[in-house]
């Protein structure tokens, strides 16, 4: 176990003492003046022995005892059974401080968050003893007058001003006076009394406390409860009365390539590469992602809140309109703190369902060359109507519409339409551009980015301390979002 030392104890002594502090005797009057002379009465920390003798005598045989004096000493410390509470509960507080500024003053913002786990505290008894040191019956009296009247019965203490800190209050309960006593110090020959009053105090000792940053909720789903205020399946698994959505700071994010950034709040979709398709994660549109969301934004800004991120092993998840959730780890990034890379697990990603097309293609710009058998292109604007400007020579007599996908075949020497965006089936379709790598998905209607493009609040998480995976045993852990 490592080294713990707090003085708890102590610092329930140094309230005691501090009680017992400034007190003073009248010791006559001055001559001119006729105001009461005052002599302020000491609090020292000793045992009565004779060491603590000498002690008053200034370790010197030829100096007086010096009084008035008090001394105080532990005389016991028990534990208090009669106050045990559970020894195995733990008390979780969570906590969030204040911003603090640059240059070390608060701001009216929120700052990091804490949760604080504390272990039960172990209840003992404190007994203390204050011994009066006198040399006269009249400055007893003076003393004790002034001490005696604030226990009626007790005195409140407080060791500290962590308001977290409950074990920080107790009382002082004076259980007991002896009036005189000339047994202390021995061999003393001066005139010295000494009266005894008894004290107890029910304190508490406090293990450690376990500090860490507070979690963050990062997806919220509310309203989930039917017309009767009842939960169930159905109602959950089904479209809810109302639904929101809450990501950290309501920040969207874009997906290009291996590159992920923070964009604002507001805003529609975009398209993103040369190759003029939309993104999959919302709406389309041809808005430029920068100018409708303002510039990217900082990741430590976010990240900051939550915690560090483990490169390699931290992961961003999206959520995906079909319901599938692509999972991929991220890095910072040296160059650019706009930007996080983006490392996929390849286990997410959709399936195809189509045989990769060499390019994306348009039709009535395009020259294919000398087409190799099997060769397949989607294409972007139509073939053989009214409209295309594409010679005969190029595509021969096939036709076919935006978003098809054609192939040649060798053995006829010809182009076939092998894809009709026109009339799918019910199949959901993804296909790769084996030129840039990118994958496609099917609406129904048009051919969006399977996963790259802008994801709104509610449809990413971060997950700093990465998580089970599917390459992961049974004895993994699963993801924590901070």
């Amino acid at each position: 176990m490592l080294h713990f030392y707090e003085g708890q104890v102590r610092k329930f002594l140094t309230q005691f003492i501090r009680i017992l502090s400034n007190f003073s005797v009248e010791v006559g009057k001055d001559e001119k003046t006729n105001a009461v002379a005052l002599r302020a009465v000491p609090v020292v920390y000793g045992d009565p022995t004779r060491q603590v003798a000498n002690i008053i005598k200034n370790n010197s045989e030829n100096a007086m005892n010096y009084a008035p004096k008090i001394a105080c000493y532990i005389r016991e410390l028990n534990y208090d059974r009669d106050r045990m509470q559970n020894p195995y509960h733990i008390e979780k507080q969570h906590l969030r401080e204040r911003d603090v500024l640059d240059d070390g003053t608060y701001s009216n913002k929120l700052g990091a968050g804490y949760t604080v786990e504390k272990v039960m505290p172990s209840p003992f008894r404190l007994e203390v003893t204050a011994d009066i040191y006198s040399s006269n019956t009249d400055q007893k009296l003076q003393i004790l007058e002034q001490i005696l009247y604030l226990f009626n019965p007790d005195f409140e203490i407080q060791k500290s001003d962590n308001y977290i800190d409950w074990t920080s209050l107790s009382y002082v309960e004076l259980t007991g006076i002896t009036f005189s006593s000339r047994t202390i110090p021995v061999g003393a020959d001066t005139e010295i009394d000494v009266a005894t009053m008894t004290f107890s105090m029910p304190i508490w000792l406090s293990p450690p406390v376990k500090v860490k940053k507070l979690g963050v909720v990062q997806k919220i789903i509310m309203s989930i409860y039917d017309d009767d205020g009842g939960i169930n399946k159905g109602l959950i698994s089904g479209p809810l009365i109302s639904q929101s959505f809450i990501t950290p700071n309501n920040f969207g994010l874009l997906v290009t390539g291996n590159q992920l950034r923070l964009l604002g709040t507001t805003g529609v979709n975009v398209s993103s590469g040369g190759d003029g398709f939309a993104t999959g994660a919302t709406e389309p549109s041809l808005a430029d992602p920068f100018e409708t969301f303002g510039p990217p934004v900082n990741w430590k800004v976010l990240l900051d809140q939550y915690g560090k991120v483990r490169n390699g092993t931290s992961q961003i998840r999206l959520q995906q309109p079909t319901g599938n959730e692509i999972v991929g780890t991220i890095a910072t990034s040296s160059l650019d703190d706009t930007i996080l890379l983006y490392t996929i697990d390849d286990d997410t990603i959709p399936a195809n369902t189509l045989t990769a097309v060499k390019k994306i293609v348009n039709p009535t710009t395009f020259a294919p060359g000398t087409p190799a058998d099997g060769d397949r292109y989607l294409i972007i604007d139509e073939i053989g109507d009214s409209t295309a400007t594409v010679q005969s020579s190029t595509w021969g007599t096939l036709i076919a519409s935006v978003g098809d996908i054609i192939q040649y075949n060798s053995s006829e020497s010809r182009w076939q339409k092998v894809f009709d965006a026109s009339n799918p089936d019910s199949t959901l379709h993804y296909v790769t551009n084996s030129n840039t790598g990118i994958q496609y998905r099917f609406t129904g209607t048009e051919w969006v980015k399977s996963y790259e493009g802008i994801y709104k609040q509610g449809n990413w998480t971060i997950v700093l301390d990465g998580g089970f995976t599917a390459n992961d045993d049974a004895s993994g852990q699963d993801a924590t979002t901070p």
